[in-house]
C-alpha cells in the first residue's frame, strides 16, 4: 500500500512537472503583452476556491520560483561560478541550489511585497493576510519577467566577452524600464491617479524596494565575513 502512495505521489509529481511546460511560457507570455489584464485574471482567481485557482496557468509564486530557477541553470550553462566560501552559514545558504533558490525567492519577493503594501496603505486598507494576498501574487506576476531581465542581464555582464558585457546591461535596463512602465499602469488603474503622479508613486516604491535588497545583500556580505 504504501508502495503504491509513493508510486502515485511521483506520478502527480511527474505530471505537474510536464504541465510548466505548458503553462510557464503562456504564463509569461501573457504577463509580457497583457501585464494589466494578468493582474485582474490573478485578482478573479483570489476569489475561487484553491482547487481551481490558476488550473489554466501557474500560479504567481510558483512561477517566480520557476522563473529564478530557469535563470539560475542558464548562468550555469554560460559558465556563471557558484559563491565559494568558508564561512558556516555561507555553506548553508550558497551550499545548495534549493537554498540558493529559496534566497534569490526571498530577495526578489522585496518588490511584490513593496508594491503590494505601497496600494494598501495609500487606500488606507489594513495590512492584514487577507488584503496582501491579492495585491502580493498580483505584482509577483510583474515581478517575474523583470527578475529574469535583471538575472541574465546580470549574468551576461559577469560572464560575456567584454564586447557583449553592454548586452547585458541592457537586457537588465530592459526589464526595469518594463518593469517601471507597467507599474505606473497598475498604480494609475489601482489608485485611480494620472500618468504623471502614478509614475513616481511606481518609482519611489521600486526605490524603496531597490534599497531593501541592497540591505538585504549587504546583511548576507556581513555575515560571509
Amino acid at each position: 500500500m504504501d508502495f503504491l502512495k509513493i508510486i502515485r505521489s511521483l506520478e502527480e509529481l511527474l505530471y505537474e512537472a510536464m504541465t510548466w511546460l505548458v503553462f510557464y511560457p503562456r504564463t509569461m507570455w501573457r504577463i509580457a503583452t497583457r501585464p494589466l489584464e494578468t493582474t485582474s485574471y490573478s485578482e478573479r482567481e483570489q476569489s475561487d476556491a484553491a482547487a481551481e485557482q490558476y488550473i489554466d496557468t501557474l500560479s504567481p509564486p510558483l512561477l517566480l520560483m520557476l522563473t529564478l530557477l530557469l535563470s539560475h541553470g542558464l548562468a550555469l550553462g554560460l559558465g556563471a561560478k557558484a559563491l565559494e566560501t568558508d564561512s558556516a552559514i555561507g555553506k548553508t545558504l550558497f551550499g545548495s541550489a534549493q537554498n540558493l533558490l529559496m534566497l534569490r525567492a526571498l530577495a526578489f519577493s522585496i518588490f511584490p511585497l513593496t508594491a503590494a503594501t505601497t496600494l494598501l496603505r495609500r487606500r488606507r486598507l489594513a495590512i492584514d493576510r487577507t488584503t496582501l494576498r491579492g495585491p502580493f501574487f498580483s505584482q509577483c506576476y510583474l515581478t517575474a519577467p523583470f527578475a529574469l531581465a535583471v538575472s541574465m542581464g546580470t549574468v551576461l555582464a559577469r560572464t560575456a566577452p567584454p564586447e557583449a558585457k553592454l548586452a547585458g546591461a541592457a537586457v537588465a535596463l530592459a526589464g526595469v524600464a518594463w518593469y517601471l512602465a507597467v507599474e505606473t499602469l497598475w498604480f494609475r488603474r489601482q489608485l485611480e491617479l494620472g500618468s504623471g503622479p502614478a509614475f513616481f508613486v511606481a518609482l519611489w516604491t521600486f526605490a524603496r524596494a531597490s534599497f531593501y535588497w541592497i540591505l538585504l545583500g549587504a546583511a548576507l556580505v556581513a555575515l560571509l565575513g
